[in-house]
């Protein structure tokens, strides 16, 4: 994966998980939504300054729009999970509602997430 391919897929999550769209990005950064377009299409890389303004904009770091967030290190797989949910309160909130689900009701549930993938 190229950097700007990488950097294409974490700009789409990071838009998804604050539920942010590429217009309100555009508005927010003064700038086309072509433009942003292009960045979560891979077609084009922003410059640093602009990496910066994306990073205030969704409160994040350069590190989540640049690292490849796939390779995870050496870490156990409940290390993995503990911190995923400590840095994420609604995907906490989601795991504490599906501890008290039915074997049924969790099975209609990954069906349903599987389908938003």
């Amino acid at each position: 994966m190229t950097t700007t391919e990488l950097f294409a897929s974490n700009l789409r999550n990071q838009l998804y998980a604050k539920n942010r769209t590429q217009s309100d990005l555009a508005r927010a950064l003064k700038t086309t939504p072509t433009t942003v377009s292009r960045w979560v299409n891979a077609e084009q890389m922003p410059r640093s300054a602009m990496i910066d303004k994306i990073c205030a904009y969704l409160k994040c770091t350069s590190e989540d729009l640049m690292t490849d967030h796939t390779k995870v290190m050496d870490l156990a797989p409940e290390d993995v999970l503990a911190e995923e949910l400590s840095e994420r309160p609604r995907l906490f909130r989601l795991m504490f509602y599906a501890s008290k689900m039915s074997d049924d009701d969790l099975d209609a549930l990954i069906q349903i997430a599987e389908k938003m993938k």
